[in-house]
């Protein structure tokens, strides 16, 4: 049993990367809870004016989330195509059924599971999975599903894992030995539970309401963990030297976005400050003052002055306004969006297109990866929880490629290939085919249509059986197919 000193503990990595995945986590949420960072940069002696100015200026501050949209574009093309599960005799299972349509007990299958899962490892840097079962005992598979009993996945995030601990098995694989989590929070109590091995130890703390500092451990339960493991997969798209510890896809953009953010309210107050210019005057002179401001001259300076106006130069706002476009432009850059997204800058070549795309499909490919590995660990434990093991068939394949074709612009080129002259037959039969491919979805229709075009075209030809020598001519395209799969060639194959 932990101590309250132990319970405060944490790794040594946690506060750092508990910092960093609440900034990324609000740059990609944005918002309210944006706001609430106050990341815009404070002006020399704003909070000695009337009123919050800076408040003012937080709440009049618009955010252009680029983060959020990073990780919008990335999920749509990772689940694009939804991986395709072969679960053998398991589908016949009725608690695999549930797992799969209903993964953490809250209404999430495993593919919207792995989405939320995902998102949330490229913005914090990684994410903890937790696959459990209900400490109940059951009897019969039949009553653990007619009570719903089984096994299944709850995910935190870095700032609820405080402390963890791996070391090296016998083999030299890297085994998690150790990990405290913080499974909830309030202003009287915060409850954490540690793993180890062989036993799961649950506290229940309570806190002073005002101070937040732990006062008493209230309730302690210790359960057996039959696994003999700590049932937890880290899962981050980009993995640290330091094991359970990972890097935001998204740090650079969240930095960018910050630094358009504060350009945003440069601009409004250049814009509120323009269109309200202020008034400088001694203080004798009686003036009405409008939507600006006023400003008073001291009585001993030369009375001979003039009221003026103070007016900022609109040159200021069109130099912002540039930044901000090419801040736009390096966030396209560095994730690879460039293609996707429309842009102001200088059109891109073909060729830099195609290198953008490829460019964006290995980064994809690299994080459908980590998601197959993540996957593949979670059944192991769900398997061993639910005492099942793997049939002969079981697999299931992640999209290794990410088709980012411009549609339209192939069509437009198909086009201007068939009409470029060429009268060859077999070169606009090609054309036609590629067509059909770019415009039908569905593999069996194409195939129907590309055979019914290959029917149409069929002329009667001599096909030769590679074995004995014997030459058979087809009349039909039936009699061609036939001969096809019986293994006779057409000339020139």
């Amino acid at each position: 049993m932990l101590t309250l000193e132990q319970l405060e503990q944490t790794h040594p990595s946690y506060t750092q990367v508990a910092e960093q995945a609440n900034y990324h986590y609000k740059s990609y949420v944005g918002g309210e809870l944006y706001k609430s960072g106050s990341y815009l940069t404070q002006y020399i002696g704003e909070n000695q004016g009337p009123g919050d100015q800076y408040g003012k200026r937080l709440a009049s501050t618009p955010l252009d989330n680029h983060v959020q949209t990073t990780v919008d574009i990335y999920r749509s093309f990772l689940f694009r195509t939804l991986p395709k599960r072969d679960l053998g005799l398991l589908i016949n299972n009725p608690l695999v059924e549930q797992w799969l349509e209903d993964t953490d007990q809250e209404g999430q299958s495993l593919d919207s599971f792995l989405k939320t899962a995902n998102d949330l490892a490229m913005v914090t840097g990684g994410i903890w999975i937790l696959v459990d079962k209900p400490n109940y005992k059951v009897e019969t598979q039949a009553e653990a599903i007619q009570l719903g009993i089984r096994a299944y996945a709850a995910m935190y995030t870095p700032q609820n894992v405080l402390d963890f601990y791996h070391e090296r098995n016998l083999a030299g694989k890297m085994e998690l030995e150790y990990i405290k989590v913080r499974e909830s929070e309030n202003d009287q109590y915060v409850t954490f539970t540690c793993w180890y091995k062989d036993s799961v130890h649950k506290y229940k703390v309570a806190k002073d309401s005002n101070t937040g500092e732990y006062r008493s451990i209230d309730s302690y339960e210790e359960y057996v963990n039959p696994l003999g493991y700590i049932p937890f997969v880290f899962h981050a798209p980009l993995k640290s030297p330091t094991k359970g510890v990972g890097y935001s896809l998204i740090a650079d953009v969240a930095n960018q976005q910050k630094f358009i953010y504060n350009c945003m309210s440069e601009i409004e107050s250049h814009i509120r400050i323009s269109s309200h210019p202020t008034l400088v005057k001694p203080t004798s002179t009686d003036a009405v003052a409008g939507a600006g401001s006023i400003l008073n001259l001291d009585e001993s300076v030369d009375p001979g002055l003039k009221p003026y106006l103070l007016q900022p130069s609109l040159n200021t706002t069109d130099t912002i306004l540039r930044s901000i476009e090419n801040s736009v432009l390096a966030i396209q850059r560095m994730t690879h969006t460039s293609a996707i997204q429309a842009t102001r800058g200088t059109p891109m070549s073909g060729t830099a297109l195609q290198t953008e795309r490829q460019l964006l499909n290995a980064k994809l490919s690299d994080i459908a990866d980590t998601l197959k590995e993540t996957e593949l660990m979670m059944w192991d434990i769900w398997l061993d929880w639910q005492d099942l093991t793997y049939p002969d068939t079981f697999s299931i394949d992640y999209p290794e490629t990410f088709d980012m074709r411009d549609e339209a612009m192939e069509l437009d080129f198909l086009m201007k290939a068939r009409s470029a002259g060429v009268n060859n037959k077999m070169f606009q039969d090609e054309i036609s085919k590629q067509v059909v491919a770019l415009t039908v979805d569905d593999d069996q229709i194409q195939s129907e249509i590309i055979a019914d075009m290959e029917k149409d075209d069929f002329e009667p030809h001599e096909m030769t059986d590679p074995m004995s020598g014997k030459t058979v001519v087809a009349e039909t395209y039936e009699q061609h197919l036939a001969l096809d799969e019986m293994g006779f060639k057409h000339e020139g194959e």
